[in-house]
């Protein structure tokens, strides 16, 4: 079973800025990733001193996505109050593959409390779970929908608009470091009507 690495912000992994060198682990640039371990890994450093890290054991995903003119929310939310004292952060992060154009919002629901809506609008929005959560089993629900007037401005698949699950930690500085995906929601374009779906989530 792959490890998984996603990130939302890149921050620094082996090298200060000084040095002006890349870090890229399984092809992925990683440069500014902070506070992991790889373990089992095959380090290359190429003729510019860029760093070339393969790990079979990972898969890396990076969640920040292509730099958009679109405004967008900060990455790590302010530290909020966690009445359920859990030992882990969780958070819902917002993929959008072209803000905008799939039309649709999408209402976060946990453990039948809505939450908020997710517009397609923003590049990425980050909401931490934890306030929201209690020691144990929790259900965590998406529902898709379109509003009144709203239609996609795209036909393509590939225009999405992505919803994950995940288990992480906040840090200083506005990084969030995201360690274990744990479920994913998707609407594209070409979608219609409204699309809906809960996970299980045993928060610890």
């Amino acid at each position: 079973m792959k490890k998984t690495l996603s990130f939302v912000v890149l921050l620094a992994l082996f090298c200060t800025p000084a040095l002006a060198v890349d870090i890229f682990l399984n092809g992925v640039k990683i440069t500014g990733l902070s506070d992991q371990t790889i373990d089992g890994a095959k380090v290359v450093l190429d003729k510019q001193g860029n760093v070339h890290i393969t790990a079979t054991d990972y898969k890396v995903r990076e969640l920040a996505g292509a730099t958009t003119t679109q405004p967008t929310t900060q990455p790590t939310p302010p530290p909020v109050v966690n009445p359920a004292n859990l030992q882990q952060q969780y958070f819902v992060i917002t993929e959008v593959s072209k803000p905008g154009v799939t039309g649709y919002k999408v209402q976060l629901i946990v453990n039948n409390k809505f939450i908020k809506d997710l517009p397609d609008t923003i590049a990425q929005n980050v909401v931490e779970l934890n306030p929201y959560l209690v020691a144990g089993d929790n259900t965590v629900s998406f529902r898709a929908l379109r509003p009144a007037g709203a239609v996609a401005k795209s036909t393509l698949a590939t225009d999405t608009f992505a919803l994950i699950i995940g288990q992480g930690k906040a840090g200083d500085g506005g990084q969030l470091t995201i360690s274990d995906v744990l479920a994913e929601f998707k609407v594209a374009a070409t979608d219609s009507g409204e699309k809906s779906k809960s996970f299980a989530l045993k928060a610890k």
